[in-house]
């Protein structure tokens, strides 16, 4: 035998080999086996139980203050001015002469041609009656009719520049500053001021498109202004009918009350629009939503597992998330853990956070 047994060793050893390897694969085997019998390790993480509460959507934009009139006066028709009747920053009432430009000539032409209208009426009147006796043809007459309408509307023509020439504020409000004098030339398009109506402005902001539905004639907003710091009431009272195409979003503007000139045009102010106030909306904590490409998911916590749910967001406000759809009252969000977990998988919840988000 001693001399037997190293010859089988020598011509054997990978039999042996394999022989001595055999419990250690079915060790291997049977705990791959268990594992897999056992399945993923279960993940201890936090939830949040989502109750309902009362929420308010609310809007917060930059707007801007315009005017609710501005125009720039400009000369409608050129020539030196005679007469200046504004202060630089006055307010001025709706009609009141501003400036006046040299229209003399145009005066004198006009009463040239009213007194050759007066001369053609009288011999309309005669050749009427001639008419009557068949003294004078139709022709004739109608002639005299034509030149009678020809001298009419040169003299309305001569009246239009003549008020023209009558620069009168189109409606009430301040005027702005003049860069010329009695005696200047204008030309036509010169710029005469600026003319603002300021008793009240426009506060012009836009929505985004998601709220748009939401906007309605006759809500009230918050304005605050950078050179007014407490807040002032607005009224919606004009929204674009077009969403833009660029920003995705809703032009709309509304009216506030400035008798006391306490905002000035062209200023910008924040803007506060509460649009919609729900009594039972969902509230979780924003660090548990999961984006995903365009989807924004969360994992729900049912029957010992994490369930991924795509959900609908829809305002939020002091890190919490208005859930429009997708959960429901009482279910469990997980806010903990979320870069480890995957769909069904089993999950401890260790801590439920109330106070989550806050």
């Amino acid at each position: 035998m001693k001399l037997i047994l190293p010859v089988f060793f020598l011509k054997n050893r990978y039999s042996i080999f394999l022989i001595l390897s055999l419990p250690v694969l079915l060790a291997s085997c049977s705990s791959t086996d268990t594992q897999s019998r056992q399945g993923p390790p279960t993940v201890n993480a936090e939830g949040f139980r989502a109750e309902p509460e009362i929420f308010t959507t609310s809007i917060n934009a930059t707007g801007n203050l315009l005017a609710w009139e501005e125009v720039e006066l400009l000369a409608p028709v050129a020539g030196n001015v005679l007469k200046i009747h504004f202060e630089e920053g006055q307010v001025v009432r709706k009609g009141q002469p501003l400036i006046e430009i040299d229209s003399r000539a145009w005066q004198a032409q006009k009463r040239g041609l009213e007194a050759q209208l007066a001369n053609s009426q009288r011999e309309l009147a005669r050749r009427e009656r001639l008419l009557g006796i068949e003294g004078t043809s139709q022709e004739s007459v109608d002639q005299a009719r034509t030149a009678i309408a020809d001298l009419q509307s040169r003299i309305d023509e001569l009246d239009v520049r003549i008020d023209l020439a009558n620069v009168r504020a189109p409606f009430a409000g301040r005027l702005g500053l003049r860069d010329f004098s009695v005696g200047a030339f204008m030309a036509v398009g010169a710029p005469v001021t600026r003319l603002v109506q300021t008793d009240k402005l426009k506060i012009s902001f836009d929505v985004p498109a998601r709220y748009a539905s939401m906007v309605k004639l006759g809500m009230n907003v918050n304005v605050i202004a950078s050179g007014a710091p407490d807040t002032t009431r607005a009224r919606v009272y004009a929204i674009d009918p077009v969403i833009n195409e660029t920003n995705r979003s809703l032009k709309v503007r509304g009216v506030l009350e400035n008798g006391i000139g306490k905002f000035i045009s062209g200023d910008f102010a924040q803007v506060e629009m509460k649009v919609d106030i729900s009594e039972d909306a969902l509230l979780i904590p924003s660090e548990s939503i999961i984006s995903e490409l365009n989807t924004q998911i969360v994992y729900v916590y049912r029957d010992g597992k994490a369930v991924r749910t795509p959900v609908e967001m829809g305002a939020s406000t002091r890190g919490r998330v208005h859930i429009v759809n997708g959960i429901s009252e009482g279910d469990t969000i997980l806010i903990t853990g979320l870069m480890s977990i995957r769909d069904n998988m089993p999950v401890n919840i260790a801590t439920l956070n109330q106070e989550a988000g806050l």
